[in-house]
């Protein structure tokens, strides 16, 4: 009777789940291991995507752990990503790619506890096996008047039994698909709508009055609060990440985290740890993170590196930062890290204008270090390259600063009414870090489309001739002698009316 009435209720009601109706234990097992502490609603485009990138067991099995935890990335409990990438190795190592059909075997396998061993064996294969999860826990303890803590192990062992005896002789993973979605709809925590209820004749917490205490479970203990600081250490552009060794978050990608530590001499005592020599920048604000025992109270550092040598970890880009699996934990620190990261294109007005013309100087000298005379060089001071700024601006050129973990690393000029990129330089260690070619595109946005646009450039200077070309710029316009002792030659490149932009950059 029991189980009549379940399945003729969830023939009717049963949600529309992207990974509902289908007997494929791979999939299965994919979809309960997301689903363990993570809300339905949440896992169906986590799932999807997972699919999509790991198709089947063998796929799963010979990727690399870190595209497994990036494919994971905000779905948090990592170690179950940990385990699902070990159990595939095992399925398709041990039993060819067969799930077997076992609920002993089942369980064996890494990550693999009896909640998801009864799912997998009783939706794939039919095996009478209660899946015991929250809302089966609830839906029994009521129906069946259990008024013991069902945290006790001996109360769990009598549940799981009672969901056994239940269960019908077919229909198995229908059934305890029915007593999820009864649990997740109509029989809730709290208060249950035992009106909306099929199982309510047969209820005994209805008959009793009492079905919102149930089930009975002790208090559980408060996590732990925990002082974190978390330094976000850049370096030209680039910024500082390691792999987590610890059990939390272990193999997931972070930045300097210091537990416990309250000031930032310690801090800065294990960054020197690590041979990373920091001046301190400021401040970044708060984070706070929940995890199931214990909760990281954050305070965000900025510091500045001298030199992008380091004992452990890595300087990464802003991409290459993006391609790395990084937890949920990590949000607010990966927020301001993107912040400092990304090229911030400023008009530079006069208080920014000596540090636009240092840097235009600096890189200007650098890029032509290796063409032009000692002396032409020493001409391109930064006080030469601010009169020469100032210059432009008298012929309202626009100026822009170029900006990159709160500093100026390069210069911008811009002349719209020649519709020309007058000059574009970039500090030599900031090339690479995708500041060039954000501020070639913000020139080229801000040329009218319609009129052939201009920028100059050494000859053999193939980098510089390839980033223009990727928008446009193709055509030799004009060829003139730059340093004539040295014999350097400039060009002028045409990007016509109309044309399309490129291809980024690789």
């Amino acid at each position: 009777m029991f189980s009549a009435l379940l399945l003729a209720w969830y023939d009717e009601h049963k949600r529309v789940l992207p990974f509902r109706g289908t007997k494929d234990p791979y999939r299965i097992w994919v979809s309960e291991i997301m689903l363990q502490q993570t809300r339905t609603e949440t896992v169906g485009a986590y799932y999807t995507r997972f699919l999509n990138r790991f198709p089947d067991v063998f796929a799963l099995a010979e990727a690399p752990e870190e595209d497994v935890l990036k494919c994971w990335e905000g779905l948090g409990y990592y170690s179950r990503a940990r385990n699902l990438h070990k159990a595939a190795k095992a399925v398709a190592e041990q039993y060819g790619g067969v799930f077997p059909a076992d609920l002993d075997l089942l369980r064996a396998l890494p990550g693999v506890g009896d909640y998801t061993a009864a799912a997998v064996a009783s939706i794939a294969f039919d095996l009478p096996a209660p899946a015991m999860d929250g809302n089966l826990t609830r839906v029994l303890s009521r129906f069946h008047g259990v008024r013991e803590d069902v945290d006790i192990p001996a109360v769990k062992r009598r549940l799981a039994d009672l969901g056994r005896e239940d269960m019908p002789g077919s229909r198995c993973g229908d059934f305890n698909q029915a007593l999820m979605d009864l649990g997740a709809t109509v029989c809730t925590p709290g208060t249950p709508d035992c009106e909306a209820c099929p199982l309510r004749p047969l209820c005994n917490a209805y008959r009793e009055g009492d079905a919102e205490t149930l089930p009975i479970k002790a208090a559980a203990k408060p996590p732990r609060d925990v002082v974190m600081a978390v330094a976000l250490i850049t370096c030209r552009g680039r910024i500082w990440m390691t792999q987590r060794k610890e059990t939390l978050l272990k193999n997931l990608w972070v930045y300097h985290l210091t537990e416990n530590d309250e000031n930032r001499q310690d801090m800065e005592k294990g960054m020197k740890a690590l041979g990373i020599q920091v001046s301190y920048k400021n401040e970044l604000g708060n984070a706070r993170h929940i995890f199931t025992h214990r909760v990281w109270n954050m305070t965000l550092y900025h510091y500045e590196a001298a030199s992008a040598e380091c004992k452990e970890g890595r300087f990464v880009t802003l991409k290459e930062m993006n391609a790395l699996p990084i937890p949920t934990a990590m949000k607010a620190a990966k927020e301001q890290a993107v912040r400092l990261l990304t090229p911030d294109i400023v008009k530079a007005d006069e208080a920014l204008l000596p540090e636009t013309a240092a840097a235009y100087s600096a890189s200007w000298k650098a890029s032509h270090a290796a063409h032009c005379s000692a002396e032409f060089l020493k001409r391109h001071s930064p006080e030469y390259m601010e009169a020469k700024l100032r210059e432009h601006i008298a012929k309202r050129h626009d100026v822009f600063a170029l900006r990159m973990t709160d500093k100026t690393v390069g210069a911008l000029v811009i002349g719209k009414a020649e519709n020309e990129l007058v000059s574009l330089y970039v500090l030599p260690e900031y090339q690479g870090t995708g500041i060039g070619k954000a501020a070639a595109a913000f020139a080229v946005k801000t040329m009218e489309e319609n009129r052939p646009m201009k920028v100059t450039v050494l000859t053999d200077n193939e980098r510089a001739k390839k980033l223009y070309a990727s928008f446009g710029f193709t055509r030799i316009a004009e060829t003139r002698m730059l340093d004539v002792k040295q014999k350097v030659m400039e060009c002028d490149l045409i990007r016509p009316p109309f044309a399309e932009e490129g291809e980024e950059t690789k």
